[in-house]
């Protein structure tokens, strides 16, 4: 099913929506979303609730730049396993295509490609739905949130080259002017972000300093022993669906030798091993009780090539199938 994504793409959503005089939960209840879910990435919401929202939200607000704002107000960490992967890679190019590759991991309903020329490189995005209401609101958010994702990878001065929209104008001009910090086009035939071909060479910083600061969160305030546990297995699950949660990643993310990481968990009776083991458990019963979750998509959010891989572990989890477990916890017959 394509008509998914990632909850955290609403993150800061619904203070938006106060800050504008809206009330958050009647629009979100007009479109079936659950408040609660919001800014999780491992629950997902309909693409097209998204889009609905984002532009009858712009409408009845009066504010139709509203998908710009909420752009402004969120950073890539929304992108979840995406994030993680990009910054993971050793150039700025090796992240854009991590992200191309990883993108149905945030929502199956977004494509994303790059079209490298002599001297420029295109950074193209649509979405696979036919049908989607207000689709030029949630193409100028999700547009909104590459350039911030550029900015946490080429620094905050970043500007592209161009702009272009499928859509005519939505918001004056300027706005997108002001957003972008170059010229913006209409109408075109693809959504693009045009930048300069030397930028996919530039290296990455090798201290991701947003995943660390989710660690550090995790661990401020808490019993040192549990808050250690919980920022490790926090950073493993938010790693899975790239392929990146292996002992010497996530330990980077922390600023840590994998062997202190090793010797911590030791100290706590804990193997690395066994917690990738456990985020898996946990992700999966999270995932399959989520009937509009296919299967194959949670096989991917586990970090598993093969759905059969996903079948093994959870007959040794559960002691039956998937399918048998989603039946299980949906109290669904079939």
């Amino acid at each position: 099913m394509a008509d998914l994504i990632s909850a955290s793409s609403l993150t800061r959503l619904p203070e938006l929506i106060s800050e504008l005089g809206g009330d958050p939960h009647e629009f979100c209840d007009r479109v079936g979303i659950d408040p609660a879910m919001i800014g999780t990435y491992d629950s997902f919401v309909p693409f097209s609730a998204l889009s609905t929202l984002l532009g009858q939200c712009a409408q009845e607000l009066g504010v139709p730049d509203f998908a710009l704002r909420l752009a402004s107000r969120q950073d890539p960490d929304i992108l979840g396993p995406v994030a993680i992967a990009a910054r993971s890679a050793e150039t700025i190019g090796d992240a854009l295509h991590d992200v191309a590759r990883y993108a149905h991991v945030y929502s199956p309903a977004l494509a994303v490609d790059l079209t490298i020329g002599d001297t420029d490189v295109s950074y193209g995005l649509d979405t696979v739905l036919h049908r989607l209401p207000y689709r030029s609101h949630v193409v100028e958010l999700a547009m909104g949130v590459t350039l911030q994702t550029f900015r946490m990878m080429a620094g905050p001065d970043f500007h592209p080259t161009h702009i272009s929209f499928q859509h005519p104008r939505i918001s004056e001009l300027h706005r997108y002017i002001e957003y972008f910090g170059c010229s913006v086009e209409f109408g075109s035939d693809r959504n693009l972000l045009t930048f300069p071909r030397g930028v996919m060479h530039r290296q990455l910083p090798r201290v991701d300093p947003l995943a660390y600061g989710v660690a550090v969160r995790f661990m401020a305030g808490r019993d040192p022993n549990v808050a250690f546990y919980d920022a490790v297995s926090a950073l493993i699950v938010r790693s899975l669906p790239a392929g990146v949660a292996t002992l010497k990643q996530v330990a980077t993310l922390m600023m840590l030798h994998p062997r202190t990481l090793q010797r911590r968990l030791a100290s706590e009776g804990r193997t690395f091993e066994s917690l990738v083991d456990d985020s898996r458990r946990e992700l999966a019963l999270s995932l399959l009780a989520n009937p509009n979750v296919p299967v194959s998509a949670v096989s991917r959010q586990l970090g598993y090539s093969e759905p059969s891989t996903l079948t093994r572990s959870c007959k040794r989890w559960f002691s039956t199938t998937p399918l048998a477990k989603r039946r299980e916890l949906t109290g669904r017959s079939s």
